[in-house]
């Protein structure tokens, strides 16, 4: 018998170059208390109860470092036809966003509930909440502490972008939203975006179904403009009045761009798809929480890119809390 070769260790990461024309993104110094903001960052590191191990406690983390690599900068182009011009906006300097760090053990119940609470604490403050997961079962907490803060998951809506319906028994990263609609969420303002086949069963497609669930299936975005989808989605979701949760399930990507979640299949949706949904989505005031799910940061490919889109979509939200906001102001190119 031949023994195991050890894994080959990777590179250390090279220094992030320093430049004062260049600041980088993520360095938001504002306490968590520290009055209104626009938008907040809170990590909820789920893994205990994923149908596949996974270090995804580890990501919350590692999308922070990951946002060192990026600017705050970020670009409005001009209108087709060159009417308008170009507005910019730089995040750190627009809004005011604080990083309310990591909540502890949100696996268990009273975790979970705790975890809740913090999320509706922050949520009565900030225009958005960006919860960094963790697998798929930190949408729960999620979604239940923007509801609580905003007058209760009876008027709520929840859009989710993710390959798998999410609808299962019992308790794990395959059921946030059945148990969200246990909790009270009403099936009929939820949307789906990226169902995939091959990625679900025939039982819990026609529990979506027969509960009233809005499913858009991943071959409709191949016709459809995302902006077009996005805007049916908040529609639906948005009918009751209430606040609108957004769960971005990283696995509706293609497994090229994001193989460090461990549930991403060939055929999935591409990066700039997801950047896109995560700016037009957060740029509707209705939206008042938003999680990144499903990435093991330890599973990641040696370059990080299923990390480095997460914290892409962090910015990119962001951005959109800006456009909601009017902070992209002023002319960077006429």
């Amino acid at each position: 018998m031949h023994a195991e070769e050890p894994e080959p260790e990777r590179a250390p990461e090279p220094a992030l170059t320093d430049d004062p024309l260049w600041p980088r993104a993520g360095a938001w110094p504002l306490p968590a208390d520290a009055g209104p903001l626009d938008a907040a960052l809170i990590g909820v590191p789920t893994s205990r109860t994923s149908l596949s191990p996974t270090n995804a406690h580890e990501t919350p983390q590692a999308i922070r470092a990951a946002l060192r690599r990026y600017s705050g900068h970020a670009v409005q182009p001009a209108s087709p036809g060159g009417r308008g011009a170009e507005t910019d906006a730089v995040l750190d300097e627009a809004l005011a966003v604080a990083d309310a760090g990591d909540l502890r053990d949100p696996d268990s119940d009273d975790g979970e509930r705790a975890a809740a609470a913090a999320i509706a604490a922050l949520a009565e403050r900030a225009g958005l909440v960006i919860a960094l997961g963790g697998d798929n079962a930190c949408t729960v907490p999620a979604a239940l502490g923007v509801a609580q803060a905003h007058g209760g998951l009876a008027s709520a809506g929840l859009i989710t972008l993710d390959a798998h319906h999410d609808l299962r028994d019992g308790r794990s990263n395959g059921s946030p939203v059945r148990r969200l609609i246990e909790a009270g969420l009403d099936p009929r303002r939820i949307v789906q975006i990226g169902i995939a086949d091959f990625a679900n069963s025939r039982a819990y497609r026609e529990r979506a179904r027969d509960w009233g669930i809005t499913v858009v299936h991943r071959d409709e975005l191949h016709e459809r403009r995302m902006a077009e989808v996005v805007a049916e989605a908040l529609a639906v979701a948005g009918a009751g009045g209430g606040p609108i949760h957004v769960d971005l399930d990283v696995d509706v990507c293609d497994r090229s761009v994001a193989p460090g979640c461990p549930a991403s299949i060939p055929g999935g949706i591409q990066a700039h798809e997801l950047r896109r949904a995560a700016r037009l989505l957060a740029a509707d005031p209705r939206v008042r929480g938003l999680d990144l799910a499903e990435i093991d940061a330890s599973a990641d490919s040696p370059d990080g890119r299923t990390v480095r889109l997460a914290a892409l979509c962090v910015l990119e939200a962001l951005a959109g809390v800006a456009m909601r906001t009017g902070s992209f102001g002023g002319t960077s190119c006429a």
